[in-house]
């Protein structure tokens, strides 16, 4: 029950970010946007709560031993916020357009990042929202899963849903937000990295043998 009044929270607070910017409730990009949106996180609320339901209560605030540095997830949160206020503002205002090709790999980009973090938090029982060493929880390495691809496989989701946002929506403008969302992201990954390394044990070990932070090959 808890799970179906998030749903319906999800619901109400995403669709006032994105419709009462656009003034208007006739926007068929926006409630594609927005039914992927609360059916995905509602997988994925669903998915953990049955693998690790304690991991629901830990998300929703910072834990003891959070960097000071791991301020800047507030950035990414309000960058999110952004795609979806720019997106209606630019459904009300007509600032610009993209092709239907470019909606429909959004939702192709929407829908696999929101499978991907459902698998990623699925394996892993420490993924909160902030860094920190969860010493009450025996913090340990988690290479299963998605994990054995990269090291960082949310943050892979987060960039992928983001764009994918900003193209369902078929707002240019959003992709700014989701652009500089994307860059907040990847050095957030740099900084949660090099402080694993220096203070989880045996991630240096689990670093040799995945070796790339987000993309295979690359980084």
């Amino acid at each position: 029950m808890k799970a179906v009044g998030l749903s319906v929270l999800l619901f109400l607070v995403l669709g006032a970010l994105l419709f009462v910017p656009a003034g208007r409730l006739d926007w068929t990009a926006g409630w594609i946007c927005l039914a992927i949106m609360v059916a995905g996180f509602s997988y994925v609320t669903l998915r953990v709560a049955r693998r690790t339901p304690s991991l629901l209560r830990r998300r929703m605030k910072a834990g003891a031993g959070t960097p000071l540095w791991d301020c800047i997830v507030i950035i990414f949160q309000l960058l999110f916020m952004m795609i979806l206020i720019v997106g209606g503002l630019d459904k009300r205002y007509g600032w610009s357009s993209l092709p239907a090709w470019a909606q429909g790999l959004g939702v192709i980009m929407m829908i696999a990042a929101l499978l991907l973090l459902g698998w990623a938090m699925g394996q892993n029982p420490h993924f909160e929202t902030t860094v920190r060493i969860q010493e009450d929880e025996k913090h340990r390495v988690i290479d299963s899963g998605p994990y054995r691809l990269v090291r960082h496989p949310g943050y892979v989701a987060a960039i992928l849903l983001m764009i994918g946002m900003a193209l369902t929506l078929e707002s240019a403008w959003a992709l700014v937000p989701a652009t500089l969302g994307a860059a907040e992201l990847i050095v957030r990954t740099a900084l949660e990295d090099r402080f694993l390394h220096a203070n989880l044990k045996g991630y240096r070990e689990f670093a040799r043998r995945t070796r790339y932070r987000l993309v295979p090959g690359v980084w």
